[in-house]
Order: structure tokens, then sequence, then C-alpha cells
């Protein structure tokens, strides 16, 4: 009999030193390091109206349900996740141009703000452009897409490929336009 537990402990050893060099493998872990922290926002503001002026005069007021500073990270930047609200004035406190988007982040070091989704941009002459995304680089004050656009005036509607603009969609260039359609105030009543 002590032999038969001397051949059963030898097995059962051998099948527990078995099980160990199997679950050890050279291969990247699926699990988790817990020393790695998961990136998080450093600050989060809920419905948030935020007011830029220069020599005390309101340039530029954004509204958002959201916003998410990311501080922490190699580049920074400022995400409004659930979209935003820009109101531009001009020199006088007037609202020159609004935009309005789903999403839109702010690279805070490089000065760019990419806004998707439902982008639609009014100016004071009541032009409106929608497009799906949209840059705005601020040291240039000027906006441009690759992207479908739609500009629709008192008079017509423009499509095109891509635009260029100032800032305050004031002045712009359609890209590769792809069609007018003139449009006459009273067949629209």
């Amino acid at each position: 009999m002590s032999h038969f537990v001397k051949l059963f402990n030898y097995v059962a050893a051998t099948f527990v030193v078995a099980i160990f060099f199997m679950s050890c493998s050279s291969e990247n872990s699926e699990l988790p390091n817990l020393n790695d922290e998961v990136p998080k926002p450093v600050e989060i503001s809920i419905n948030t109206t935020i007011l830029y002026s220069d020599s005390a005069v309101l340039r530029l007021k954004i509204v958002t349900p959201e916003l998410q500073r990311w501080t922490n990270l190699e580049t920074p930047y400022v995400e409004f996740p659930k979209g935003l609200n820009l109101f531009f004035y001009d020199s006088l406190g007037n609202v020159e141009s609004t935009l309005k988007a789903d999403y839109a982040i702010n690279y805070t070091e490089d000065k760019r703000v990419e806004v998707k989704h439902n982008v639609e941009v009014v100016n004071g002459k009541e032009e409106i452009l929608n497009t799906e995304h949209l840059i705005w680089l601020q040291k240039e004050e000027k906006i441009y897409t690759e992207e479908f656009v739609k500009i629709t005036t008192p008079d017509e509607i423009i499509y095109g490929d891509g635009l260029e603009a100032n800032q305050q969609f004031t002045k712009y260039r359609i890209k590769n336009i792809k069609g007018t359609i003139a449009v006459d105030e009273d067949s629209l009543q």
C-alpha cells in the first residue's frame, strides 16, 4: 500500500507541476496591469457657459451641456462630448456668427478646434453652413473642411466638397462646387 501511496503522490505532484507550466506562458496576458491608471479628465463641468473677452469686450461665448478637461495627457485637450453652441461677437457686442455641433474637441496647445456631427454655422447675413466636420484654426482665425458642405443663403443653396472661411463665416470659398439651386421666395410660401 505504501508503494501505491508513493505512486499516487508522484502522479499528483507531476499533474500539479504540469498544470503550473501550462498556465505560465510567454504570451502577453489579457489581464490589466493594476499599476496602470486609466486616464480620466482632470475636470468635468456640467451645463457650462464660458465667456472670452479681449480688452473688456466680449468676443466669444461657449454654452455646453458637458465639458471635460484633459490636461494630464501628452497632448492636452478640452472635450465637449455632448456638443456645444458658440457665439462670436463683434466689437460692439453684437452676435456676428454662431456655430453648433453635437461633438467638439479643443486642442489647447495647437489652438485648433474640431467640431463634428450636425455642424451648423450661421453668419449675420443669414447664410447657413451645414457639414459633418469642421476645423477652426484659432491663430489663423480660419475655419475649413474637406467634407461635403451645404451653404444656404437667402437666394440659393450651394453644395460642394470642402470650404475655407474666416472664423466669422462672413467670407468663404467653397471647393469643388457640386451644384447651385436658386431659391424663389414666392414659391416657398
